[in-house]
């Protein structure tokens, strides 16, 4: 993998900016939808409902998740200047040393990958369950034309979500 972009002091990489805003779409489309099941008032079968429900909440925590773990990751790891980790852990609940247990070493290979000007797909994709390839084609740049390269090259057959 190419070393990762050099960006100036303070400043957020667009790709990274870019997959935080899928993320948080994703999990604000369920939540939406969520928010919109039409529940019976009278006494009936409700197992449609609780099967949305139930899906619909699995998918806001799935992309919670991987959104919290990328920008731990990058704030962590890349960003420069460093946060102060104390800061980052209570805006999350929880202490320093739970802080980097909110991430792994395969996100953090993953945001290097995101960086990088020969990234990884298929790393990033494993890093990041709720982000399918063509979410990945629609960040564009470096990312978007590697993903567009598998999907062209029928490398990989991952469902859009």
């Amino acid at each position: 993998m190419a070393s990762e972009i050099d960006l100036p002091w303070g400043t957020m990489p667009p790709v990274i900016v870019d997959l935080a805003r899928t993320l948080a779409s994703k999990a604000s489309t369920s939540a939406k939808h969520a928010a919109g099941i039409k529940w019976q008032t009278e006494p009936g079968d409700v197992q449609d409902q609780l099967r949305m429900g139930i899906g619909d909440a699995h998918k806001i925590a799935k992309a919670g998740i991987d959104l919290r773990a990328l920008l731990s990751a990058y704030a962590h790891k890349f960003h420069n200047p460093r946060p102060v980790i104390s800061d980052l852990a209570r805006a999350q609940d929880t202490s320093s040393q739970g802080f980097v247990r909110r991430y792994s070493e395969g996100t953090v290979d993953a945001v290097a990958s995101l960086l990088s000007r020969e990234p990884d797909v298929n790393l990033i994709l494993a890093a990041f369950p709720s982000v399918s390839m063509m979410d990945l084609v629609e960040l564009g740049g470096d990312v978007g034309a590697a993903a567009r390269a598998l999907i062209d090259g029928g490398q990989h057959d991952r469902k859009r979500h």
